[in-house]
């Protein structure tokens, strides 16, 4: 992202998105991303990872066939918890990656409160596999053990990521005087309370600028909401997809 498409952070938010790979899940067969493979006798990097770029969603809504083809990879994994919110993007490869944005079901009592990056592999001929996790860390939140327990006074994980009236009205308040692009909400992220209250809010970004032909991208957007319903954004932060 250019500069001058960032504003200087001062409510001393952590500078970044940890994103971290979870290892708590077991994929019965080997899937060996990190293999080289030969190709008419020259190596190659293996199919799962390509080397493609990724593209974001145009409609990051999870549809019926988005769900089948999740619930397919996932199906390998023993005790998997996670459920789709958003589609994030697709690679294409000897096939096509995707990444989905999850969160732990209703049903599992035990599961973490905490959001994850769900990367599926689907082949030439139709068949899913699952790649990996990488858990999506805010600012404040404990790391090391995955637990995803808040420091006081830090950010807790939102209760529903779905982008409500509510949401949409602090964004648009945000971005009031946003010049060069727009900032489309895909989920909501979490909150801090501070004097106010601070909100993280994925967006796809895109440019607004006519005749400039730019990929849209991903990013999270911080947001400060004081106790007069004033907003503006504190920060943007990239938000990489790939493995």
């Amino acid at each position: 992202m250019k500069d001058n498409m960032k504003k200087i952070l001062t409510l001393g938010l952590a500078s970044g998105i940890i994103i971290s790979t979870l290892t708590a899940c077991k994929v019965d067969k080997d899937i060996n991303i990190n293999t080289e493979v030969k190709v008419n006798g020259e190596e190659v990097i293996n199919k799962h990872i390509g080397t493609g770029s990724w593209e974001v969603s145009e409609t990051n809504a999870v549809t019926e066939d988005m769900n089948k083809i999740f619930n397919d990879a996932v199906s390998e994994l023993d005790g998997y918890y996670y459920e789709p919110v958003a589609l994030l993007g697709t690679q294409l490869v000897s096939g096509t990656n995707y990444c989905f944005l999850c969160r732990p079901a209703l049903s599992a009592n035990n599961a973490m409160n905490s959001l994850v990056c769900t990367y599926i592999y689907v082949d030439t001929q139709g068949n899913a596999s699952f790649i990996e996790d990488r858990r999506v860390v805010l600012p404040g939140i404990d790391s090391d053990d995955n637990s995803g327990v808040p420091v006081p006074g830090g950010w807790s994980y939102a209760g529903s990521n779905a982008v409500t009236d509510d949401i949409n009205k602090i964004m648009d308040k945000a971005s009031e005087t946003l010049t060069g692009a727009v900032y489309i909400p895909v989920a909501y992220i979490g909150s801090q309370v501070v004097a106010g209250t601070n909100h993280a809010v994925l967006c796809r970004m895109e440019p607004s600028v006519s005749g400039l032909d730019s990929p849209a991208s991903l990013v999270i957007v911080y947001i400060y909401e004081d106790l007069q319903g004033n907003c503006s954004i504190s920060e943007t932060v990239d938000f990489e997809l790939g493995l």
